[in-house]
């Protein structure tokens, strides 16, 4: 096990045996807000990132039809919500 203390001056293996952390033992990830529903004119893009989407319509099985434009050429496709976010989202 790594043996380096951080902030805490405690060895790493020391703090996940008592369960002691502090803010500076946490990681900082970032993810997109998650889409519950979307209407047939907004704006998204895959909450991997990629070119902005415009939703079209809204499927039975829940997902969104979404056009956008690559190399000039109109694309289509349908994705899961839970792929989705609102474009511009940081």
């Amino acid at each position: 096990m790594n043996q380096a203390p951080n902030n805490s001056g405690k060895p790493w293996n020391d703090r996940v045996s008592t369960g002691t952390f502090n803010a500076a033992d946490l990681v900082k990830c970032y993810a997109p807000p998650n889409l519950h529903s979307v209407m047939p004119g907004n704006r998204v893009m895959l909450r991997s990132g990629g070119s902005e989407m415009t939703v079209c319509d809204t499927l039975s099985n829940g997902d969104a039809l979404c056009q956008w434009i690559s190399a000039g050429v109109l694309q289509s496709a349908s994705f899961p919500l839970v792929c989705l976010t609102c474009f511009g989202a940081r």
